[in-house]
């Protein structure tokens, strides 16, 4: 298959302004988890200052050579020992930290997604989101090791650079000459890496997005060969771009420290080949000069080190941003106000609601909903029909409150709602909606509900196939019809005064169908339930106190019938 990486989805340009940014990396990984007040900066220091130390130790001990074992052997051998100490602190708190950042970011960007308003969730593709929260969230707090052993190198070259201008002037000027072409040989490649790594992280939420076609479209993937095949292809085609942008994006990286590294190679070269004729002083200084050079060598490979994995975690922390801003932007405002509890109610009005939904662009009208003028007391028994795409689902997503009208109110024992109120109107209900998700655990479920949930389920035929395990389900691997039959013994013990069910007779066999219509539906007309419950199943209306039809967006008929009995 043929591939074009340049074009395969259009990647996004990196941010112009990199040194702010740089430094907002750098302030983020050290404030997240408590990085600037965590032990790793203290032991970081130390590190540093020991080899820094030790560097100082060595030459004096040279310069000393045939007093005996003074004070500089055993300011070595102290330096040695904590070095080696304080640095292994350091990788373990390290690691304790990326552990902190993971977590932190992890729980904010599901904190964001859990308060994400209808139209952000039902949007459609969610691979930047998956990215973010898994491969984005990994690199970028695994760059805090690379920070804090750069940190700790930087303290070491802070020190080492001036003694070396102290010992040799020469070797001092070679060596910070060799930092500065490191520099600007990092510079150089820097941005197109960075580039390459935003393409990258580009192509890793398409695959995202392809790992959830293969999951939720497995029934029709078997039904059908070539569009297996064909979106096998075009998963290839995506993991193919994304590891050729990222190969990409490492060898420029890599060119970018191999620079580093060849000009610290070059100035061991001039150090051993040319220095001892530019300078005097003998063997002793020559063996100073060396040995700072040689102990620096580890430092300035770190520094170099690091730099590339903050570039890295640079492109990862915008990535995180955009879908914490795309989050953010998508807050439901009655999900992040302080939440008022209703328990009951006497009466709930749609007056003159209307609803758009999706957006509108070339070749797409966005549907229309009403207006809509409906009342729904306590006891009725309501059953909604249409055809499809006659606003259904979208009436039903308005009653309970999931979507917000475009215009007109809906009012709850005559006071309207607003961003304060809706949350706590939302517990009104129970649902089991035609596209629903059943959990393995019954959660936010109390004693008291479990209880009656495990009555529901022996109620609804399900005791030989599910067992309540505390507040988990011994098995959620069933049939359609079974399952939401699952979905709704939980929302039936929840006891809530309202219970939405949204095409719950369509996949269930005539046996609990009959069930659902002849025991379920009186039963919860009987104990004062508002049921409002989406069928097709016209030879069962007389089954109903009320029927809404309903065609293109807006309300055909609202009738009250005669209840059979």
């Amino acid at each position: 298959m043929s591939v074009n990486f340049e074009m395969t989805t259009s990647p996004e340009v990196a941010p112009k302004n990199t040194l702010r940014l740089r430094l907002e990396v750098v302030r983020f990984l050290l404030g997240a988890g408590g990085g600037v007040k965590d032990r790793i900066v203290f032991y970081t220091l130390l590190s540093g200052l020991s080899r820094a130390g030790m560097i100082f130790a060595i030459n004096e001990t040279a310069r000393r050579h045939g007093e005996g074992f003074g004070w500089p052997v055993v300011m070595l051998l102290f330096c040695v020992v904590s070095m080696v100490g304080f640095g292994y602190l350091q990788k373990v708190r390290a690691f304790t930290l990326i552990t902190r950042i993971e977590a932190q970011m992890r729980n904010r960007l599901s904190t964001l997604l859990l308060r994400a308003n209808i139209d952000f969730l039902i949007s459609g593709r969610h691979g930047k989101v998956y990215g973010a929260m898994t491969a984005e969230v990994t690199q970028l707090a695994q760059a805090v090791v690379f920070l804090v052993e750069g940190i700790g190198a930087c303290v070491v070259l802070l020190f080492a650079i001036p003694y070396l201008f102290y010992v040799s002037w020469i070797a001092g000027l070679a060596a910070l000459g060799a930092l500065i072409i490191g520099g600007i040989s990092f510079a150089f490649l820097d941005g197109p890496a960075r580039r390459w790594a935003y393409r990258a992280a580009d192509s890793f939420a398409l695959y995202c997005d392809r790992v959830t076609d293969m999951l939720g479209g497995w029934k029709e993937l078997r039904l059908r060969a070539s569009r297996r095949a064909a979106l096998e292809a075009e998963t290839q085609g995506v993991i193919e771009t994304q590891v050729f942008r990222r190969m990409r994006s490492e060898r420029l990286f890599a060119g970018s420290t191999a620079g580093a590294q060849s000009a610290v190679a070059l100035l061991l070269c001039f150090v051993v080949i040319a220095l001892p004729y530019l300078q005097s002083g003998g063997a002793v200084a020559m063996f100073q000069v060396l040995t700072i050079v040689f102990l620096v060598n580890g430092p300035t490979e770190m520094v170099f080190a690091a730099l590339p994995m903050l570039s890295k975690a640079e492109s990862s922390y915008v990535k995180i941003k955009q879908v914490e801003a795309d989050l953010m932007a998508a807050q439901s405002l009655a999900l992040a106000a302080p939440q008022q509890t209703v328990a009951a109610f006497s009466e709930i009005a749609l007056r003159q609601v209307t609803a758009d939904v999706g957006e509108a662009r070339e070749g797409v009208v966005p549907f229309h909903l009403g207006p809509v003028d409906l009342t729904f007391h306590p006891g009725e028994t309501v059953f909604i029909c249409g055809g499809n795409g006659s606003g259904k689902t979208t009436l039903l997503s308005l009653i309970t409150g999931m979507r917000h009208p475009a215009k007109g109110e809906i009012t709850l024992d005559g006071v309207a709602l607003t961003d304060a109120t809706t949350a706590g109107y939302r517990e009104l209900f129970s649902a089991v909606f035609a596209q629903f998700h059943l959990f393995d655990h019954a959660y936010g479920l109390p004693e008291s509900e479990l209880e009656a949930l495990q009555a529901r389920i022996a109620q609804l035929g399900l005791a030989k196939r599910v067992q309540l395990l505390g507040d988990k389900f011994s098995n959620t691997s069933l049939s359609a019809g079974q399952s939401r039959r699952l979905a709704l013994a939980v929302a039936l013990a929840e006891q809530r005064p309202i219970i939405v069910l949204d095409e719950f007779a369509a996949d269930q066999d005539p046996a609990n169908r009959a069930f659902f219509y002849d025991v379920l539906m009186p039963e919860l007309s009987a104990s004062g339930r508002l049921v409002l419950a989406v069928t097709h199943d016209d030879h069962q209306f007389g089954k109903c106190d009320r029927l809404i039809k309903m065609d293109a967006g807006r309300i055909v008929s609202d009738e009250y019938l005669t209840k059979e009995i």
